[in-house]
């Protein structure tokens, strides 16, 4: 770590001599430690000049990754001097649902002094989120025809897939549509979030019970904007084809709903987790609270 902070040092001011008062040494020790990293790395750093110094090839290809090492160690020196506040990190699949459920475990645990980071993806993007300790647990909805991919896409990360409820793919109709009660997929203009593969966003295969395929549907608005998609479906002639509502009477009154009965479309609610640790706290706690919800 010495010689490598020495070695950006003299990059960023151009000479040994001027190094060693900004790291509040000598110039001897500064020319010292830089060869001895020369001679550990097996390459020449810098040209000596007669007035200064000026870098290699080599320390060209070497500093940004130098600059990398010391700001990582500049964080994590940080981290150890600030308190760590209890913070709640987890990502969902857009839902009305997990939304309305997080507003209220928010609300009863307001006087707690958690922190929270709530961050709305698609399924791919969640498993890697978790994967990388960016939050503790992700919740996903997927199909059920397209569980087993998943089981195995998210053991390949080292993660696990807990299931918590079963729901079935459904039709909301917009607040402008005349008749909520009949689908008829080939009239049909869609809302839809951008696809993803283990979620009722990529809709191609499902079918209602009289076998007719939702791809004969115009996709007429993609988004991923939860705002835009509640207010298009409260005024608009628009459907929107996702999962049924888990609990209790939807948010959104004015979205009629109509469910696909087969098999097909089934859909699994659950959260992804890092294979075999422990939750932390806060997101035990939300875990719990979730589950309770799902069972009133």
């Amino acid at each position: 770590m010495r010689q490598i902070e020495y070695f950006v040092a003299c990059v960023q001011t151009g000479s040994f001599s001027k190094a060693a008062e900004a790291l509040f040494t000598t110039q001897s020790s500064v020319s010292k430690t830089v060869k001895a990293m020369e001679e550990e790395t097996g390459t020449t750093l810098f040209e000596r000049l007669p007035k200064g110094i000026r870098m290699t090839q080599e320390a060209e290809r070497m500093y940004p990754f130098a600059c990398q090492i010391l700001d990582n160690l500049q964080k994590i020196q940080s981290s150890g001097r600030i308190p760590e506040a209890k913070t709640l990190s987890i990502s969902c699949n857009p839902s009305s649902w997990f939304a309305d459920t997080f507003v209220k475990f928010y609300e009863k645990k307001q006087d707690e002094g958690l922190h929270y980071q709530i961050h709305s993806a698609d399924c791919r993007e969640i498993v890697e989120r978790v994967r990388e300790r960016m939050d503790d647990l992700g919740f996903v909805y997927v199909m059920k025809n397209q569980l087993s991919a998943f089981q195995y896409y998210i053991s390949r990360n080292y993660l696990e897939f807990v299931p918590l409820k079963e729901t079935v793919v459904t039709l909301y109709y917009g607040g402008g549509c005349r008749e909520g009660g009949a689908a008829d997929f080939s009239k049909m203009k869609l809302l839809q979030r951008f696809p993803d593969e283990f979620s009722p966003d990529n809709y191609w295969n499902i079918t209602d019970e009289k076998g007719r395929a939702a791809a004969e549907a115009e996709t007429v608005v993609t988004t991923n904007s939860d705002y835009i998609m509640e207010r298009l479906l409260q005024f608009g002639d628009l459907v929107n084809i996702s999962g049924g509502y888990l609990s209790g009477t939807p948010l959104k009154e004015t979205a009629k709903g109509r469910t696909l009965a087969p098999a097909e479309a089934g859909i699994a609610f659950g959260y992804v987790k890092r294979r075999g640790e422990e939750l932390s706290s806060p997101a035990g706690g939300f875990l719990e609270f979730l589950i309770k919800r799902l069972r009133d």
